[in-house]
């Protein structure tokens, strides 16, 4: 029989997700005694061969604060067409091609073996992938090897067009440029000072309104959008070189 720590450990191997907490708080006082804050790290990209992704838009939940999407956890009235969110209590109501459901004829997210969900996203996609790598230096030599080792094989596996963006912090915070050929620049960050998000925002130069970027023609003339890309975030095939520099530093 399966205890329960194993069951844990097969949903985190099977779905790429681990939380800080296996259980949910039952009430906001029980939330404000947590020693440890709800976190969670989810493994991006998982390949999940025995799930297919799905071709539709995800449902949300239509309070503004919240948002969440419909998932296992949601109660579900089938003759109401209602479905109240697991983390708001938002009762809401199903989208019109989601009329003929009932408990014999589910939606994926309410099948229980679709634990996580892939969507695939009907409108066209803004921008590429995002993915900043934010890396604690205070670790012993043979910590720090290993997880230089684990972030080069990472940076081997994301999609080419990727973003991607690195910060280091130990003693210091250094938020390092990646569009700097021939040497390494970076601004950096006293740990012991507080700062706004908005002064920080002055410091580095980001948030301003951009100015419009030209667009690519794709097939057909089809006008695509230029990737985003800054002093801070690059495509991972144009700095796989200057980021294997700066974890090597």
């Amino acid at each position: 029989m399966t205890t329960y720590e194993e069951f844990i450990q097969q949903n985190e191997e099977r779905d790429g997700v681990r939380f800080t907490w296996n259980v949910w708080p039952s009430s906001r006082l029980e939330a404000t005694r947590l020693v440890v804050p709800i976190g969670c790290l989810y493994q991006p990209i998982k390949e999940r061969p025995d799930l297919p992704p799905i071709q539709y838009d995800p449902v949300l939940c239509t309070r503004n604060t919240c948002r969440a999407i419909l998932n296992l956890m949601c109660q579900v009235d089938y003759r109401a067409k209602l479905w109240v969110c697991n983390f708001c209590f938002q009762r809401n109501p199903f989208p019109p091609q989601y009329a003929a459901i009932t408990e014999q004829h589910q939606p994926a997210e309410l099948i229980p073996s679709f634990s996580t969900i892939e969507y695939t996203i009907m409108r066209a996609q803004s921008m590429p992938p995002i993915f900043l790598l934010v890396v604690d230096t205070c670790l012993d030599d043979e910590e720090l090897g290993a997880l230089k080792d684990s972030l080069q094989m990472s940076l081997s596996l994301l999609p080419q067009t990727a973003l991607v963006g690195l910060i280091t912090f130990g003693k210091m915070v250094q938020v390092h440029e990646l569009g700097c050929e021939g040497c390494s620049k970076s601004y950096v960050f006293r740990g012991t000072k507080d700062l706004t998000a908005r002064q920080v925002q002055d410091m580095l130069g980001i948030g301003k309104v951009a100015v419009p970027q030209t667009q690519q023609r794709g097939p057909g003339g089809a006008q695509q959008p230029t990737p985003p890309a800054n002093r801070f975030l690059q495509p991972v095939q144009m700095c796989d070189m200057s980021l294997t520099d700066l974890l090597g530093e």
